[in-house]
């Protein structure tokens, strides 16, 4: 408990002083196999322990009044980093975990179209992906609207099954679906739960992204079920921004991934 304290003192101070960055992995298009989007994955640098993932200060950020700071921290980072892509002419989408207690600022919307602003960042290159760690707020439906008006694509991550696609969508203006690992895990042998969301999705004009695609025989039971995009290990683990910028040039200048 002591070490957990600690940790939240720690935390409280890490978006101010920058220690909260981002990584970023791939996305990339099931049809060409180039990357199309990055996704924004936060990490703690941390002055003693080094570079922590979020396993190590996401759950402790969403049960304090840290994580508004640290969601912060990461929608103003993915903004810059997607401005300088574009700046670059490599403009490509980034998206950014949001949890359900971001969710309950009322001026989420305004901080969100402030720092896009800030970054000089084309609002519909950057997609909010809703974590599932508590339940969205009523309010979040009319931000979202407002942010979707203005082009920011709006994301479920983490679904696991039709029913979950369901009850969580209901309320929500979405314009994507991210499947979760442990229903690509299972590709090609059991593809039904998959084959499912993705009909899901597409009935109501969906993208789709499948999550955690780590072997080729996976890559290629996406493609055949019609998913959009894919992102995992085998297109790359997360990696600093300049290490990303760095593949996406040699991408450009090289053959794409189902080219190789």
């Amino acid at each position: 408990m002591h070490g957990n304290h600690r940790v939240i003192r720690e935390l409280r101070r890490a978006a101010a002083r920058g220690e909260i960055i981002a990584e970023y992995q791939a996305q990339v298009d099931a049809t060409s196999g180039r990357t199309v989007a990055v996704e924004a994955l936060s990490r703690w640098r941390h002055p003693e322990r080094g570079v922590l993932g979020p396993q190590h200060f996401i759950p402790i950020a969403e049960e304090t009044r840290s994580m508004d700071a640290v969601g912060d921290a990461m929608i103003r980072a993915a903004c810059r980093y997607g401005a300088e892509l574009a700046d670059s002419g490599r403009p490509l989408e980034v998206a950014v975990n949001v949890a359900a207690v971001q969710l309950e600022q009322p001026d989420f919307a305004e901080r969100v179209l402030d720092r896009l602003a800030h970054a000089g960042l084309v609002p519909s290159l950057l997609t909010l992906e809703l974590t599932e760690s508590r339940p969205s707020p009523a309010t979040a439906a009319a931000m979202l609207d407002r942010l979707q008006a203005h082009g920011v694509g709006v994301s479920l991550d983490d679904v696991r099954s039709l029913e979950e696609a369901e009850s969580r969508s209901a309320a929500l203006p979405i314009t994507e679906l991210k499947v979760d690992r442990s229903v690509i895990e299972r590709l090609p042998d059991d593809d039904r739960m998959a084959a499912r969301l993705v009909g899901f999705a597409h009935e109501r004009g969906l993208r789709t992204v499948a999550e955690g695609v780590e072997t080729e025989r996976q890559w290629e039971a996406v493609r055949a079920l019609g998913f959009h995009r894919a992102q995992g290990f085998l297109f790359g683990r997360p990696t600093p921004p300049e290490r990303m910028t760095a593949r996406l040039q040699a991408e450009a200048d090289g053959p794409a991934q189902s080219e190789l």
